[in-house]
């Protein structure tokens, strides 16, 4: 045991007492007042205890040095107690050689200093008290950092703290019952996940959103880590808008999360822009153009950003169009919106809002701008109003109305398209029906003389389709222009004789007889009566007959090719019967052999019954070729030398027996 001796008014107060330690004998000296020496009335002593310990400090006194001259005997008597920080008495006992021990406790309420004071009092001879003081302290409720849990019980002993699930008597900030995570006990071991918010404390996803779904920011997907903050916390959010991704199977989360409208999760899990789809027509409610701030934010749905993707023009329509404006009614599905009072054409609606096919039409003619294959309505001038069709593909348009530009003079012709003097024959001599002559005159073209046989679009007077001879353009046969320009039915001579080859000709509704129409083409001739322009000998207007072109009567052609004064033998007896003509056939309808006077017959051609020479018409005697003429008509003809010849051929007579014919009176 070791003695201590504190030095005399060194402990005389309470600020200046002297240490006990635990388990430690501690020893003084007090007296008052006799036989004192020194005289030190009162000691003080202290010992540190924390809460929940029960300090006993035991006393034990004992005379030093008894007076000899006390009669009765000597002793001592003193005053035992033990005070608060404060100086209040807690406890104390009156002590006296009678009653030399004793032992005070106390239960600390929190830790402090417990102060023992020994007082000595005047008594007997001798008033010396030698006294020895041992403290013990029973920690086993020790609370060291006084936050209510025992140092045995408690987790973090020497830092105060409340909680109580994960260890106890931790510091927990929040004191939701789970300790603040320090090093050596984090989360992982079950500190709390959140020391600052009492209403949550675990994070098992470890996504910075407590499990517990009804307090503070609750973890919808506990067991899932995500990041969404604005629908519900703690959940899958691939775009990172703060809105989560929909869960309709509830197979992250806690529930069924169905997207907006139907429910509040991301209606575009993958576009940071959008979240809500009020129509639920696949595009978002919030938008990019601050024009339209006033009315959305009056509508009181989406939110105005900067770069919002596919911005829903019609949040409460639901729509498909995609082109000109989000969202909105597209009545022909071809991504481009009907229009309305605030959106028309100008704006870029449908210009076709029935038409799939279509929806631009830039210069208004209500023929639309897309040309890609099997459009309807292809508008093939989309920046000429007066323009839309060109059917021949040329870049001329089909529209020939009043007032129309790059008008196609030629619509279905591709290589056509400018006809300046309007002919019908167009400028590029090259392409179709190209215009030899360009420039015909108004009367030319009004008039319809213009060709389109020999060249196309010249001069062509008798509309025959054969333009007009000029210096450069000779006419047929040396060349191809009309070898007849003022003959509609005539335009080729072959043999360069005047007259056309062309026997018949159209004459718009039906076929007509050429005029004088070549017999023979490749033949210079100059026949004009039977056939036009075959060879005629004697020139007498009639062709020289052929094996194809009998002479007449069996044919047409002349019967005397060199006597240009017959030409016909209607009756086929070899005489003319051209009148006028050389042996002129006096009987043309009736074949005869008779001849004229200058072959000694009356006439030619007519029917000689006798063969005499002499017609029937004439001849006083058809039946006997001797005799033809009885100028005095008494029946015997005038030849002498004949069948009775008369022999008085002046005088009529009725003699036979000397000589026939005489007078016999």
């Amino acid at each position: 045991m070791i003695s201590f001796t504190p030095p005399v008014s060194a402990d005389n107060s309470l600020q200046s007492a002297n240490i006990l330690a635990e388990g430690v004998s501690s020893s003084g000296y007090v007296c008052y007042d006799d036989g004192c020496s020194p005289n030190d009335e009162v000691d003080w002593w202290k010992i540190y205890a924390y809460k929940g310990d029960i300090v006993e400090i035991s006393f034990s006194g004992t005379l030093p040095n008894p007076s000899l001259v006390c009669i009765w005997g000597d002793g001592w008597e003193g005053d035992y107690s033990i005070h608060d920080s404060s100086g209040s008495q807690i406890a104390s006992l009156s002590l006296s050689d009678d009653n030399p021990t004793g032992t005070l406790s106390k239960t600390m309420p929190s830790a402090d200093w417990v102060y023992v004071k020994i007082k000595g009092k005047d008594s007997w001879c001798n008033d010396a008290i030698q006294y020895t003081l041992t403290a013990s302290i029973d920690s086993g409720d020790r609370d060291t950092d006084e936050d209510g849990f025992i140092d045995t019980e408690d987790d973090c002993d020497n830092v105060p703290g409340t909680s109580l699930y994960d260890r106890k008597g931790c510091v927990d900030s929040d004191s939701d019952g789970y300790s603040n995570p320090e090093v050596g006990w984090g989360t992982n071991n079950g500190a709390d996940a959140f020391a600052n918010e009492p209403t949550q404390w675990q994070d098992t996803d470890n996504d910075g959103y407590g499990d517990n779904v009804d307090g503070f920011q609750g973890d919808f997907c506990p067991f899932k880590r995500g990041y969404s903050s604005i629908d519900r916390f703690g959940c899958l959010d691939n775009d990172g808008d703060g809105y989560s991704d929909a869960d309709p199977g509830g197979l992250d989360g806690i529930t069924e999360w169905f997207a907006h409208p139907v429910g509040l999760a991301d209606a575009f899990p993958y576009d940071e822009t959008q979240w809500t789809d009020t129509d639920g027509d696949g595009y978002g409610d919030n938008w990019e153009d601050g024009s339209w701030n006033q009315t959305h934010q009056a509508w009181g749905i989406g939110q105005w950003l900067i770069n919002a993707t596919q911005p829903d023009a019609c949040p409460f329509i639901t729509g498909t169009s995609s082109s000109d404006r989000f969202g909105c009614t597209d009545s022909d599905s071809d991504s481009y919106s009907d229009g309305d009072v605030n959106w028309t054409v100008d704006n870029g609606s449908d210009a076709f809002p029935t038409e799939p096919s279509q929806w631009n039409d830039r210069d208004h003619d209500g023929w639309g701008d897309n040309q890609t294959f099997g459009a309807l309505f292809i508008d093939d001038f989309p920046d000429n109003p007066t323009q839309w069709r060109d059917t021949d593909k040329d870049g001329w348009g089909d529209n020939q109305t009043y007032g129309a530009t790059q008008i196609d003079d030629f619509p279905l012709v591709e290589s056509q398209y400018r006809d300046t003097d309007g002919d019908g024959y167009g400028d590029n001599l090259f392409g179709f029906e190209g215009d030899v002559c360009v420039y015909s005159t108004p009367e030319e073209v009004e008039s319809g003389w213009i060709s389109m046989f020999d060249r196309l679009g010249c001069r062509d007077v008798d509309k025959d389709g054969y333009s007009n001879p000029t210096e450069d353009w000779i006419a047929h046969p040396d060349g191809f222009a009309d070898a007849f320009p003022d003959e509609r039915s005539q335009w080729h001579d072959t043999d360069s004789d005047g007259f056309g080859d062309q026997m018949e000709y159209f004459d718009g509704q039906t076929w007509r007889e050429s005029f004088r129409g070549d017999g023979c083409r490749t033949t210079v001739g100059s026949s004009t009566f039977d056939r036009w322009g075959c060879p005629d000998t004697d020139l007498d207007g009639w062709s020289d007959s052929t094996t194809t072109w009998l002479a007449s009567p069996g044919g047409s052609g002349d019967a005397w090719p060199e006597d240009s004064t017959q030409w016909h033998d209607r009756d086929g007896d070899g005489r003319g019967d051209n009148p006028l003509g050389t042996t002129a056939d006096v009987c043309p309808d009736d074949a005869g052999t008779s001849v004229g006077p200058a072959k000694g017959g009356d006439r030619w051609g007519c029917i000689d019954t006798d063969g005499d020479g002499w017609s029937d018409l004439g001849d006083s005697f058809i039946h006997e070729p001797t005799q033809w003429r009885d100028s005095d008509g008494d029946g015997y003809g005038d030849a002498i030398n004949g069948n009775q010849g008369d022999a008085c051929p002046e005088l009529r007579g009725t003699s036979i027996l000397d000589r026939l014919g005489c007078r016999d009176t």
